[in-house]
């Protein structure tokens, strides 16, 4: 009787044993291992990043900017098609208030040329690298949690007093004897900007870049005068002012891994200018 019963134990055995090669439920019984899952780790990996954000407080960076062209409206009928043309160079520094406040300050140099045409000649004034002083602030307003898009607002003021180079009247050939030369430049700029943080993975060091576009309102106060020795005349940009305030910006910020202290940035502005810049800033 044992011996029978012993047989048929083992063949019922064999036979949940085949069944479980053909029907598996898994080889793991606690259900909440792993932790993380595929679509979890980039949402961590956000998180991450904003905390680090927030815990880092002072930046430092360099940038480069070429305007193309930014036109110019002046007040007297007789001083047409005035822009600005050159390079910026500058240093910022800035605070990180928790990912919510950011002011900076901007100290660096400028080569820039002011074209325009008055007294029926073409009037073109080069200056010599001088020095530029500015500052503002940036403002997180509002971040959409669905989407992940981050409103932020940014105004900022620059001042730009550089030395007198050159003048010429009547096109590149003609020099101009000049004398009460002025170079200043004051710029003022409210943007309004919408970014989104995408993440690439690559492996153990995650890539991540903030596309960013936006409007600006901006204005110039451009003083640009000399009096030409032989004539007598005075030319003067008179205080011009931008001739389109409203601009649109688009931008991109690179971190190339998850513990990089450093980033590079590139931004294109048009309508009212013609220009682009590229930076870079680390964080300490």
């Amino acid at each position: 009787m044992r011996k029978n019963i012993f047989i048929i134990a083992i063949i019922l055995s064999l036979f949940f044993a085949g069944t479980s090669f053909a029907l598996t439920v898994g080889g793991q019984t606690e259900m909440s291992v792993p932790e993380a899952s595929f679509f979890s780790k980039e949402r961590a990996v956000e998180n991450t990043l904003d905390s680090y954000e927030s815990e880092v407080k002072m930046k430092a960076g360099f940038d480069v900017e070429f305007i193309v062209k930014k036109e110019l409206h002046a007040a007297p009928a007789d001083d047409t098609n005035a822009k600005i043309e050159g390079q910026n160079m500058n240093f910022k520094f800035s605070m990180n208030y928790s990912d919510v406040l950011e002011p900076y300050v901007k100290i660096g140099t400028s080569n820039l040329r002011v074209k325009w045409e008055q007294h029926s000649q073409n009037i073109a004034v080069e200056a010599k690298p001088g020095f530029v002083l500015g500052g503002g602030i940036k403002a997180k307003l509002w971040q959409f949690p669905a989407t992940g898009i981050k409103l932020t607002l940014d105004g900022q003021y620059k001042d730009t007093q550089l030395d007198f180079d050159t003048a010429k009247v009547g096109g590149s050939t003609s020099a101009a004897s000049a004398t009460s030369e002025t170079f200043n430049i004051k710029e003022w700029q409210i943007s309004l900007l919408a970014s989104k943080k995408f993440i690439f993975p690559m492996g153990m060091q995650d890539c991540y870049t903030v596309p960013y576009i936006g409007l600006t309102y901006s204005d110039s106060d451009v003083n640009v005068h000399f009096t030409q020795s032989a004539s007598g005349l005075l030319y003067s940009t008179y205080n011009a002012g931008n001739k389109n305030r409203i601009g649109l910006v688009f931008g991109c910020d690179i971190i190339p891994s998850l513990s990089s202290w450093y980033l590079y940035s590139f931004e294109l502005r048009l309508i009212n200018e013609i220009a682009f810049s590229l930076s870079g800033t680390m964080k300490f």
